[in-house]
């Protein structure tokens, strides 16, 4: 059963009930309107470059961003089952740039192929 039509019947009697009790009408020119800015600044995208998946999805959830994405940058399309085999060689983002859930993706290759490329020590 949904509850907002009486939520939304309950504020509406209660702001009319206050409003008779106080005397004074609810009309936007008696009202005075503050805005309240609740935005919270988004998080930084680290260097992740190098770093194994599991260390590279840890740091990215430091910054307070639980979801990220990675790819298997050979284009062979393999999963990663297990994180701390794979070695991040690129992301999408810069470091340093604000980023939410979802926008990380970062491209990986097992450790061993990062390694014999020279791209990762």
């Amino acid at each position: 059963m949904c509850k907002k039509p009486f939520l939304l019947v309950f504020m509406i009697f209660t702001g009319i009930l206050a409003s008779c009790a106080t005397g004074k009408s609810n009309t936007p020119s008696d009202e005075t309107v503050t805005m309240v800015s609740t935005s919270v600044p988004r998080p930084l995208m680290p260097n992740v470059i190098c770093l194994n998946l599991q260390e590279a999805q840890d740091l990215i959830q430091d910054q307070g961003v639980f979801f990220s994405r990675s790819e298997d940058a050979s284009g062979l399309g393999r999963n990663q089952f297990v994180d701390s085999h794979w070695v991040v060689i690129e992301q999408n983002l810069k470091p340093g740039d604000p980023f939410s859930e979802g926008d990380a993706v970062l491209g990986v290759l097992k450790a061993d192929e990062a390694k014999s490329k020279g791209l990762c020590k």
